[in-house]
């Protein structure tokens, strides 16, 4: 039973992070296998938080979300102003994740001591060293993250990507994919809804590296790889373009099917590659392409169950 309740906790991260990539690829058209970057972006400073600062564990992870978020400007404002998109931004947000994974695997702290400047006068040490770890990782963090944080996480990450992508700025990403000069010709901000589509995927991303992070009890930079990255977009791809159901279902099932068929795992690379091509070849939208969330059968289900309660019965 722990088992597959650590499966549903794993598979419930990746979804909190599939739904961020959804956002930017599947609903803006930007092509992304850095979110690994932002996720290691979220989780280091979400445990920062917690275990150095005394933050609250569900304030930590908004933090984290929104520290990712910002430093997504780093990459997108400059790849933006310059029009890089396709396969050129794709390999930028490459080349960032993999500087963040390579300066945290080569950062063992932060801050300096204050021992030998406090010692001369007489007064007890401190110290403002915060110790990453470098590539052993950062450790002894609290183990807070259970099941149903993790449902009521992707409940709200479902909820607020509806709300996005149905609202007036998920309008624009949407115009944004499928032609950008004929949306920016009927006055939509190329820049800024991008920026706004990138901050929000990132946040995503710092959300569920701050999951990943306080489930672990500990961060390491070697969770952050293009493998991580490749999985997200897997998932967006293999669910379909504009799209969240599509994700959410193909997001529990690229982890729960690996880990309950480990055997295999070494495979996994090769396989994603020939679902890929299979994907492209005969479903290029993806499994539920175009299929949005629809919650109008909650609403059929009330009416019909509060339509049997109040119908007299009649008798013969």
């Amino acid at each position: 039973m722990g088992y597959l309740i650590a499966i549903v906790i794993l598979c419930g991260i990746n979804i909190v992070a599939a739904l961020g990539v959804a956002i930017l690829t599947g609903y803006t058209g930007l092509f992304t296998i850095g979110h690994a970057g932002f996720m290691a972006l979220g989780g280091y400073m979400s445990a920062i938080m917690v275990k150095e600062l005394n933050v609250p564990y569900p304030l930590a992870l908004l933090i984290g979300g929104a520290f990712a978020g910002i430093c997504s400007f780093i990459i997108g404002y400059p790849a933006f102003r310059s029009r890089l998109r396709g396969d050129y931004f794709a390999i930028a947000t490459l080349g960032f994740s993999e500087a963040i994974r390579l300066l945290l695997n080569n950062t063992r702290g932060l801050g300096q001591s204050l021992q030998d400047s406090t010692s001369s006068f007489g007064q007890g040490a401190s110290s403002l060293l915060i110790k990453l770890g470098g590539a052993f990782g950062y450790m002894n963090l609290p183990n807070v993250t259970n099941v149903w944080v993790v449902v009521v996480t992707v409940a709200l990450a479902m909820f607020f990507a509806h709300m996005y992508v149905t609202s007036q700025y998920g309008k624009n990403s949407i115009a944004i994919s499928q032609d950008e000069v004929a949306a920016e010709m009927m006055g939509v901000n190329l820049l800024k809804t991008k920026l706004i589509s990138l901050f929000i995927s990132a946040f995503y991303a710092g959300v569920a590296g701050g999951l990943l992070g306080f489930y672990f009890a500990y961060l390491s930079p070697s969770l952050f790889t293009i493998t991580k990255s490749s999985d997200l977009l897997a998932a967006v791809v293999f669910g379909g373009i504009q799209s969240l159901i599509g994700p959410f279902i193909t997001a529990f099932v690229l982890i729960g099917v690996p880990e309950l068929l480990r055997t295999f795992a070494e495979w996994r690379l090769i396989i994603y590659g020939f679902l890929f091509v299979i994907v492209m070849i005969f479903r290029p939208q993806g499994l539920l392409g175009y299929v949005e969330m629809n919650f109008s059968f909650l609403g059929r289900w009330w009416n019909a169950i509060f339509r049997r309660k109040h119908t007299p019965s009649q008798k013969g």
